[in-house]
């Protein structure tokens, strides 16, 4: 549902003062689009108008490389052969860490690809098939940011899609509703809005014929004594429709329906869970002009005056996945160098266990969201994992990053508490109240003699240095506003 908030900024561009463009916006940006920033990105940002920073952003998430095909991705069940179990896990596992690590290498186009994966969802624990889930994996990684019209048009084909909804069960005599169901509820127009039931059955007879050999793990292919050649009536027209009618129907005739389901999504996704009517409509609006392309709504958005409101900074709950992203990018650290290699492994773990596992959302309509990924327990579990990854996977060199990084963030290398003033912004992207630096401050201490820090004797170049900044860090996770982006 469309919500009306308080805020009255538009579409328009935002154009700030110089004192307006602040670190806090930019960062705000990355983290939106993206999993945050280093300082030193964050300082590169500011050099840039809002525009030109969004434009450059997106072309980085285009101009990303696709996944690499692996050597079983082709593999039917026969290639496997027998008693492979092992293997088949083996290589479904690897494409999970590797979906991880692009959101430390291709951050903007990885963040893409898991909405769509969360829009389009589907249950490799249903569909089974590593040929299947490569499949979807790449075609929701080429079109994260392509055309929506022609995203649709072949998730409806693409095995795992097929396998997961039942399509390559509909056939003529028998027709399955499950896909075409929710291809109108939630892949294109809304729960209830602008179709029937008798819709919802019409267009099931209209997409049957496909099909495939879901036990061989075989490809999609069309079987014309499968296909129903009756007359069917969808949205008032009738005609011996296809899979083609299908979705020249639904986005001509609904397109306005179509358009604004999927920008509210956007809009939740990128700004607040309560989406403002009035910018939905203009974005609803581009995506038609754009003949559905994804790129000119994300601009628009992403370079408004609306995006960069106070209002919205901090207002999300992390994803599982943001949060184990986030936690190793806005400290600067290289995933390849500065992190023990079986991260990714850890990482893949502890999404599941909070509840993103890639490749199996829970059911079709995705994960929750929001307060979905936030309880008593849960949140103590995320400051439990967060906690390991900081005290088991950083290496030497990460160390030292993090002591160059509090040294050039600080004004003062030997006063603690503008150390942790400093850290603290860098982490949370806010001003931490006096009280809670004042006990951060003590975290950054962590053991150390007082008299050490009186008599300014102490400073970053200690060797102890990062193990006290780790340890504020450490802290810092611990803080309500550490669950926001």
């Amino acid at each position: 549902m469309i919500a009306n908030n308080c805020v009255t900024s538009t579409l328009a561009p935002y154009l700030p003062a110089t004192d307006e463009w602040t670190d806090a916006k930019v960062a705000h940006l990355y983290r939106s689009f993206g999993y945050g920033a280093s300082y030193e990105t964050i300082q590169a940002g500011l050099l840039m108008t809002p525009s030109d920073l969004v434009n450059q952003l997106i072309s980085e998430a285009v101009n990303s490389p696709q996944p690499e095909a692996y050597y079983w991705s082709e593999y039917s069940t026969e290639d496997y052969g027998e008693e492979s179990d092992e293997e088949k896990q083996d290589n479904f596992r690897q494409m999970q860490y590797d979906w991880i690590r692009r959101g430390f290498t291709h951050p903007f186009q990885q963040k893409m690809s898991i909405f769509w994966h969360d829009h389009f969802a589907t249950e490799k624990g249903v569909y089974g098939c590593n040929r299947y889930a490569w499949k979807y994996y790449s075609l929701i990684n080429q079109m994260a940011l392509g055309n929506f019209r022609s995203f649709v048009e072949q998730m409806g084909l693409n095995e795992a899609m097929l396998v997961y909804l039942d399509g390559n069960d509909n056939r003529e005599g028998s027709p399955n509703e499950n896909y075409a169901r929710e291809l109108m509820e939630l892949f294109t127009m809304g729960e209830n809005n602008g179709y029937t039931q008798l819709d919802i059955e019409e267009v099931a007879k209209a997409l049957t014929g496909y099909t495939l050999d879901w036990e061989e793990c075989t490809e999609t292919y069309f079987d014309t004594n499968r296909h129903d050649q009756s007359v069917k009536t969808i949205f008032g027209q009738s005609g011996n429709f296809g899979y083609d009618d299908v979705h020249e129907l639904i986005f001509t005739l609904r397109q306005t329906e179509v358009a604004s389901y999927i920008c509210m999504k956007l809009y939740q996704n990128f700004v607040y869970r309560e989406a403002d009517e009035s910018i939905v409509t203009g974005m609803a609006q581009t995506l038609i002009d754009s003949n559905w392309e994804i790129v000119p709504v994300i601009r628009q958005l992403l370079s408004s005056e609306h995006f960069y409101e106070e209002t919205f900074r901090g207002a999300k709950i992390k994803s599982p996945v943001s949060l184990t992203t986030e936690l190793i990018t806005t400290i600067g650290l290289d995933i390849t160098t500065d992190l023990n290699p079986d991260i990714f492994e850890y990482i893949n773990y502890i999404n599941q266990e909070m509840g993103q596992y890639l490749f199996d959302p829970p059911n079709v309509a995705g994960w929750p969201g929001n307060r979905f990924w936030l309880s008593e327990n849960s949140l103590a579990f995320r400051w439990s994992y967060c906690h390991n990854v900081v005290n088991a996977y950083i290496e030497d060199s990460g160390y030292e990053k993090i002591r160059s990084l509090a040294i050039t963030i600080s004004e003062s290398e030997s006063d603690p508490q503008i150390i942790t003033a400093a850290f603290a912004k860098q982490v949370l992207d806010v001003d931490l109240d006096d009280n809670l630096i004042d006990v951060g401050v003590l975290y950054l201490k962590a053991g150390i003699p007082e008299n050490y820090f009186d008599d300014g004797s102490w400073n970053l170049n200690w060797q102890e240095a990062p193990q006290q900044l780790l340890n504020l860090f450490r802290y810092l996770i611990q803080i309500p506003e550490y669950q926001l982006s």
